[in-house]
């Protein structure tokens, strides 16, 4: 019998405590395993440095982690609002009109992000062409094309991309294949689209489980299908931003935020001078339609509304007229003779999110866009995100994770300990056994080698199921945070580490078989003979 078979034929001589023991070190090192694959993983996809984009433009007074997580991921609500015109500045092609910064020499490209409305609860975020690679007049831009990763732009999987002044849709590839949307078709009819859900209509805000949801009355086409990104953004609708300047209430709350900036209460102004203080404001008030107005003018008999914060959409509950509490909102908009959208809101009252740039040449211009919103103009503060990032990374999950990996190589070493225990036990009940092998010639160094590698193959037996069974559960979290962010993890990837630990659980074993083979080692023969 040859020195593999005498191994395993003690294991299964006592089955059921080597079961329990290779159980002991399965956990350990599944634990082990799991944390750093998510660990390693997790900074990919939190502390990634690969964004398309090195600069978001934000509101002056929002947090940088809350601007990134809102305009990266998706999460959370926008910090605030900066102003349309500043969008308008850093997206310019040509030479500003006097008085106006320049920002060509520093910006590649820009794209605005505008959210606050939803759909069946996914995000409903208003942008430009520019974000799938088209101009305004629908053909391919020149040059780079807007990157969500380094390398990596959007593509339509099937369709084209939205007219930027009209009620169109490019929609990521989650949302097509959950909510089955379909794209419009121009010779079917309306109420045909309708059926086949080739057409949405947004919902204000994100309600919650136990909140009437309140519908716009504009309704979206779909007219493009991104390729899966395998980021968050595969979870949303991309509309035009001009779009949601359409919506009534959208016209109300962002005119309730110019009198709040001028510390107007807005419940305060007495009707017959609502005209000259948004005159006042630079609002033309022949601009601004009646029904928007009486709105405005009911507040002053009800107690003035809440403070803006939060989504920009979603800043102002609207009054409750009789135009509000019908099925239909009042349109805040009208078609102009090429059937484009035209917003009754004043262009200089248009506020946005935020705004991702891509600077030009190695960094020097990216410090120069972050300087300038720093120092000189203040209506908006710019940001890294991979700094932004990697900085969210080493102080909420470094730490904790490096605490979870000590606690999981505690864990280990219990398991060692009872392999120790099991072998040991073991060994007492096989002195005659061992005794008749010394008698059939083994040596005391052979008897020795027999145990420890006893030791040594549970351990990397339940080392191996651990391991697996590790990047089982780290594919598990990789399906929560998919569902939850819209981007999972790579945990099918391996890591050097993950085998230096593996190689250290066996030796470790091998170790934990030294105390019993000792106890083998000197174990006298002609009396466990005699007393057999």
């Amino acid at each position: 019998m040859n020195f593999l078979q005498i191994i395993l034929k003690q294991m299964r001589q006592r089955s059921l405590s080597t079961w329990l023991t290779m159980l002991s070190v399965l956990l350990g090192v599944g634990l082990a395993v799991s944390i750093m694959v998510l660990r390693r993983e997790g900074q990919n996809l939190f502390a990634q440095t690969d964004f398309g984009y090195d600069i978001l433009i934000g509101p002056p007074k929002g947090s940088p982690l809350q601007l990134t997580l809102n305009t990266v991921y998706h999460m959370d609500q926008s910090p605030g609002v900066i102003p349309y015109a500043l969008y308008e500045d850093m997206s310019r092609k040509t030479a500003p009109p006097a008085g106006r910064p320049d920002y060509r020499p520093w910006v590649k490209n820009a794209v605005s992000f505008m959210v606050g409305d939803s759909y069946n609860g996914r995000r409903i975020v208003g942008t430009s062409p520019l974000l799938f690679g088209f101009d305004d007049q629908g053909q391919r831009v020149t040059g780079e094309a807007f990157q969500y990763r380094k390398d990596k732009s959007y593509e339509l999987a099937t369709g084209r991309a939205f007219h930027p002044r009209k009620f169109e849709a490019v929609i990521g590839s989650e949302v097509a294949e959950r909510e089955h949307l379909t794209l419009y078709d121009d010779k079917l009819s309306e109420g045909e689209n309708e059926k086949r859900l080739a057409t949405f209509r947004a919902t204000h805000g994100m309600p919650g489980p136990n909140e009437k949801p309140d519908i716009h009355k504009p309704k979206w086409h779909v007219v493009g299908i991104l390729k899966p990104t395998h980021t968050a953004n595969d979870k949303v609708l991309f509309v035009p931003v001009v779009s949601l300047y359409a919506i009534a209430e959208h016209e109300e709350g962002m005119i309730d935020q110019a009198l709040m900036r001028a510390k107007i209460d807005p419940g305060k102004v007495p009707p017959e001078k609502l005209d000259s203080v948004l005159q006042s404001l630079g609002i033309d008030p022949q601009k601004v339609p009646e029904s928007l107005k009486k709105k405005f003018k009911l507040k002053s008999a009800k107690p003035a509304a809440a403070a803006p914060g939060g989504d920009l959409l979603k800043d102002v509950a609207p009054a409750k007229t009789a135009a509000a509490e019908s099925d239909e909102d009042p349109d805040a908009f009208h078609f102009d003779d090429k059937g484009e959208i035209v917003p009754d809101l004043p262009q200089e009252e248009w506020t946005i999110s935020a705004i991702m740039v891509k600077s030009r040449g190695d960094g020097f211009q990216a410090q120069q866009i972050m300087y300038n919103f720093k120092v000189i103009d203040d209506r908006a503060t710019a940001v890294n995100p991979a700094s932004v990032m990697r900085q969210f990374f080493d102080t909420f999950l470094s730490g904790s994770t490096t605490l979870l990996l000590i606690i999981s190589a505690m864990v280990t070493v219990v398991a060692a300990v009872s392999i120790m225990t099991t072998i040991y036990n073991s060994v007492a009940a096989r002195r005659r056994e061992i005794a008749i092998l010394r008698a059939l010639g083994a040596t005391r160094t052979r008897i020795l080698s027999l145990i420890c590698f006893e030791a040594a193959l549970i351990g990397l037996i339940g080392g191996l199921a651990g391991f697996v069974a590790g990047h089982l559960l780290s594919g598990a979290g990789s399906i929560y945070l998919q569902q939850t962010l819209g981007e999972g993890i790579h945990w099918l990837q391996f890591d050097k580490w993950e085998f230096i630990y593996l190689g250290a659980v066996v030796f470790i074993a091998f170790l934990a078989g030294l105390v019993p083979a000792l106890k083998a080692y000197t174990t006298p023969v002609a009396t466990n003979l005699a007393a057999s």
